[in-house]
């Protein structure tokens, strides 16, 4: 065979199985990674949409209540709701440098919280 043919051979290839009516399977998108956007709690305030996935980094300060939390970083202070199966094994580690990774939940008639899904302490 001589160089340069084989990118030939596969691109026939591609274009016969395209072309024979095979339908080919769609993408498994179920093992993508959710995509986290790194914001501060500013701009989770005052710009953020419900639902969107935030990444946020500071500390957790102290607990409201129940599973409310507040959350600083250093642009401000956000309540951040913990469920236990966001929990690390350590638990909750007040005042340690932590990142944590949720989605906004932004009522309209209340200041956006974050729904935790993920606290890595960073030490």
């Amino acid at each position: 065979m001589k160089k340069g043919c084989l990118p030939g051979l596969i691109l026939s290839g591609l274009v016969t199985s395209a072309c024979s009516g095979e339908e080919l399977p769609a993408p498994d998108r179920s093992q993508t990674k959710p995509v986290y956007q790194k914001h501060s709690v500013e701009e989770i305030l005052s710009t953020s949409d419900d639902e969107e996935l935030v990444k946020v980094s500071g500390e957790i300060v102290k607990k409201i209540k129940d599973k409310i939390y507040l959350f600083r970083g250093e642009t401000g202070d956000i309540h951040v709701i913990i469920e236990e199966s966001a929990l690390p094994d350590t638990g909750v580690k007040l005042k340690s440098p932590a990142v944590i990774k949720g989605e906004v939940n932004n009522p309209p008639d209340k200041a956006p919280k974050i729904d935790v899904e993920n606290i890595h302490y960073v030490f």
